[in-house]
């Protein structure tokens, strides 16, 4: 049995929230951006939305490690991108962390 590594995904935030991306399948695992206080104490600046596999889940790797390591990335981007920009900003872009790709805007 594989084990994911960081290097195993590609993140991608918006206004909205985060998508990570757990390369050896293709699977988008994604988070919404929490707004409240309370709920950003109790669960951290992202929730769990859901999950979209392109191909064989998560093949050889566990997928409770896959999911967990996708959430751990997502709040640690969110910490870092979201409380730097305001909301008009937010509202006017996609955020696109360094590195990663940016989505197409509808």
């Amino acid at each position: 049995m594989k084990h994911p590594v960081r290097s195993d995904y590609d993140t991608v935030v918006t206004e909205a929230g985060v998508r990570v991306t757990f390369k050896p399948t293709n699977s988008i695992y994604s988070f919404y951006r929490l707004a409240g206080s309370d709920d950003i104490a109790r669960v951290g600046p992202v929730s769990y939305a859901g999950v979209q596999h392109a191909r064989h889940n998560t093949a050889d790797f566990p997928p409770d490690e896959v999911q967990n390591m996708a959430q751990r990335i997502a709040s640690e981007f969110a910490a870092s991108v979201w409380p730097m920009q305001t909301d008009k900003a937010a509202d006017k872009q996609t955020l696109v962390t360094p590195g990663y790709r940016k989505l197409q805007q509808d």
